[in-house]
């Protein structure tokens, strides 16, 4: 009886070792897990954020280019009035 008892105490006290162990190493690990996570995420991340920087340039440059040749375009057609009189019929 003496015996069990010693025994059953020594698994008693292994198992709370353990599970102290892991109460106290499992944040840890979640915490190492989530940053390693992060990381891999913020190198995506980044890559796509490059993409949509030049993405946005290209459609700014696009749109100051189209507006600038229609400006430019708006400019000569108020010079010549070729443009004016091929568009609307002449009335006599």
């Amino acid at each position: 009886m003496l015996k069990t008892k010693k025994h059953l105490q020594k698994i008693l006290g292994w198992t709370g070792i353990v599970l102290c162990g892991l109460c106290c190493t499992l944040p840890i690990i979640g915490t190492a897990i989530g940053l390693g996570s992060l990381a891999v995420i913020s190198i995506y991340a980044e890559k796509i954020g490059i993409m949509a920087l030049v993405l946005a340039a290209f459609f700014f440059w696009s749109a100051w280019y189209y507006k600038k040749k229609k400006i430019k375009n708006a400019a000569t057609c108020n010079k010549n009035c070729i443009c004016k009189t091929a568009a609307t019929p002449q009335r006599k």
